[in-house]
């Protein structure tokens, strides 16, 4: 309980923030969505004008991307693990191995383009 007083005493102020949320991804939507909504009443009206709306992904992936990246993991998990066993000779070995797959890769898919 408060007591009168001849002396006015400020109230407290209370800080008050209105937050802004900026959601950049919600605006593009909200855009979108007007403006397909101006174009189905265009549409109804006769003043029609389509614009293109792809809702398909951009990129294409690649099925065998997993296949040659675990091929690269294994590989390389060799090497490492020969060069380990067997010191720097192990390169040598690589190349007697990876050179003629190589060009027996390369003279595959010639012969396929052909």
């Amino acid at each position: 309980m408060r007591f009168p007083s001849l002396f006015r005493l400020p109230k407290y102020q209370q800080f008050q923030i209105k937050p802004r949320y900026y959601d950049p991804i919600k605006e593009e939507i909200e855009e979108r969505t007007e403006r397909i909504k101006q174009e189905l009443d265009g549409k109804e009206t006769g003043n029609y004008h389509p614009a293109h709306i792809s809702f398909r992904r951009k990129t294409k992936s690649a099925p065998m991307t997993s296949m040659l990246q675990l091929l690269i993991a294994a590989v390389l998990g060799m090497l490492i693990l020969g060069w380990l066993e067997f010191g720097n000779e192990i390169f040598y070995y690589m190349l007697w191995i990876i050179v003629p797959g190589y060009f027996l890769y390369r003279l595959k898919s010639l012969r396929k383009q052909k």
